[in-house]
C-alpha cells in the first residue's frame, strides 16, 4: 500500500509539471513575442515624439489642452499688440496613424523658444517697459539733459533704454531650428 501511495503522488506530481509546462510554453508563445512588440512600439512612440525635427507623418501639433485655453486670454492679445509671436499650438501629439501605437504619448514643445539670431534680440526687446523710452524724443531729451549738466553717462549713446545685448548670449544659441 505504501509503494501504491508513492506511485499515485509521482503520477501526479508528473501530470501536474506536464500541465505547468504545457501552460508556460503556450503563454511564453504568445506572451513574449507580444510583449517585445509592445516594447519596440513604445520605443517607437518615445522616438517619434522626442525627435528634433517633427515629423508630419508621425506626430501633429494640437493646442488642446487645459493650460493653454487659460493663456491664450494672456497670449493672443501680447502677439497683436508686440512681436513675441507665442505659439498656442505647442503640444506635440502621437498622430494614430495605426494600432501598433498602444501608448499614446505627447510632449510641450518648447516652441516658445527664439528660432533665429534675430528674435534672441528681438523678443525680449519688445517685452522690456523701457523699450517705449528708446524714442527720438527721449534721445533728444537725453542728450539735452547730458550737456546741461555735463554727464556723459545720460547721453543717449551711453544710457540706452530698452536694449538687449546680443554679446551676451552663447554662440551655440544661434543656431536655427526648424
Amino acid at each position: 500500500m505504501f509503494f501504491k501511495q508513492r506511485g499515485q503522488a509521482a503520477i501526479e506530481f508528473i501530470l501536474s509539471g506536464g500541465v505547468l509546462v504545457v501552460i508556460y510554453l503556450s503563454l511564453y508563445q504568445t506572451l513574449i513575442p507580444a510583449v517585445e512588440g509592445n516594447t519596440d512600439n513604445l520605443i517607437a512612440a518615445r522616438k517619434a515624439i522626442w525627435e528634433r525635427i517633427r515629423d508630419d507623418e508621425k506626430t501633429l501639433l494640437s493646442g488642446n489642452y487645459r493650460l493653454n485655453e487659460h493663456t491664450k486670454i494672456f497670449f493672443n492679445p501680447l502677439n497683436r499688440i508686440l512681436p513675441v509671436n507665442l505659439e498656442g499650438k505647442n503640444l506635440r501629439v502621437l498622430r494614430p496613424l495605426d494600432e501598433s501605437y498602444v501608448y499614446p504619448m505627447v510632449r510641450l514643445n518648447d516652441s516658445w523658444q527664439a528660432r533665429t539670431s534675430s528674435e534672441l534680440s528681438s523678443r525680449p526687446a519688445s517685452l522690456v517697459v523701457n523699450n517705449v523710452l528708446s524714442g527720438d524724443v527721449t534721445r533728444l531729451v537725453q542728450d539735452g539733459i547730458g550737456r546741461l549738466f555735463l554727464a556723459e553717462e545720460l547721453r543717449s549713446d551711453s544710457l540706452v533704454f530698452g536694449t538687449i545685448s546680443p554679446d551676451v548670449v552663447p554662440p551655440e544659441a544661434y543656431q536655427e531650428r526648424n
